[in-house]
């Protein structure tokens, strides 16, 4: 991250939610308001460097950067003369939401010795022998990696070492995942974790790399493991105080809403009762990471199709009753 780039991710920030920043003007940015806000912010990180051109923030300067924010964020800010900046069509949408997720989260790391007192953040399993930073350049410029890998059950066992091209990081569930290619292995999701024994990056470039597409690949499955199981809708009821959790937390992209609950808000949680009982349906392979999603959800959800998937789950289930018995 660089300074230029904070400067206009704040100024898409201010613009987009002014009353955050206590700009309470029906949704408009007087170009003074952004620069006083702008110069807060400076003051309040007097001396981290990254914050250094926060109050580089010339009427052309901002016209620069919003030719910039429309380049890079497909979002288009347009001025109103003698009200100020607004945000065209005042919608945030998902890929801009992303992008607001990963800086904030960036910015907690950044800040995390100074904030330690007022944020806890989770511990991931990431192994000391990973530096993500090289590793991320290593994919942009098809560099080839070399891995000593130990797996663990997942893994069968394997002791994996090798050149591999670095292809796509995933962190799920506080768990880091590298995508890599080879001809031996294919494609192959590393734990990034302690069974890395060893991960260097060579200087020399793949000659014919293969394409990845990360979306396309984990389209159909919940984690990271894609499996030979066929993807299908699967209908799960849930409980009316789940319910707005999954409205707002999805177990998949692909979820969709089937019925919502007759009564969606009950002090008493009677689960015989059906009108607190909606249903969503998700299109996914019903794979080990799938039964685990579900299973983390306790009491609140039940699969109800399609059949097969129903049994896999209560199999399951039945095993875990039997250590209790």
């Amino acid at each position: 991250m660089t300074p230029e780039f904070l400067r206009r991710y704040y100024i898409l920030r201010i613009i987009s939610n002014p009353i955050v920043y206590g700009i309470e003007k029906n949704e408009f940015v007087p170009l003074e308001d952004l620069q006083r806000s702008l110069d807060q912010l400076r003051s309040n990180n007097m001396d981290d460097p990254l914050y250094d051109k926060l109050n580089l923030h010339s009427q052309k300067t901002i016209k620069r950067d919003l030719e910039k924010i429309k380049s890079y964020y497909k979002a288009i800010i347009l001025h109103k003369r003698n009200y100020g900046y607004y945000l065209e069509g005042y919608y945030i949408n998902d890929a801009l939401k992303e992008i607001y997720e990963k800086t904030e989260l960036y910015l907690l790391h950044h800040h995390a010795h100074a904030w330690k007192t007022y944020v806890t953040t989770a511990r991931s399993s990431l192994s000391s022998q990973v530096d993500l930073v090289p590793l991320i350049h290593a994919i942009e410029q098809h560099f080839l990696i070399e891995i000593t890998y130990h797996g663990w059950y997942d893994d069968s066992f394997k002791t994996i070492s090798g050149f591999f091209q670095a292809l796509h990081i995933k962190e799920i569930n506080k768990a880091w995942y590298l995508m890599a290619y080879n001809e031996q292995y294919g494609f192959y999701a590393f734990s990034l974790d302690n069974r890395i024994k060893s991960l260097s990056i060579s200087k020399q470039q793949v000659k014919e790399p293969v394409a990845f597409n990360p979306k396309a690949y984990f389209k159909n499955v919940i984690g990271i493991l894609k499996s030979d199981i066929t993807a299908e809708w699967i209908h799960i009821e849930v409980a009316n105080h789940h319910f707005k959790y999954l409205e707002n937390n999805p177990l998949h992209h692909s979820q969709q809403i089937v019925t919502r609950p007759k009564e969606l808000d009950t002090h008493n949680l009677d689960y015989k009762n059906p009108n607190i009982w909606g249903e969503i349906k998700v299109y996914v392979e019903p794979n080990y990471e799938f039964l685990m999603e579900i299973l983390k959800y306790n009491l609140w959800v039940k699969v109800v199709s399609p059949l097969h998937v129903k049994a896999y789950v209560k199999h399951h289930l039945e095993l875990m009753v039997n250590y209790y018995k």
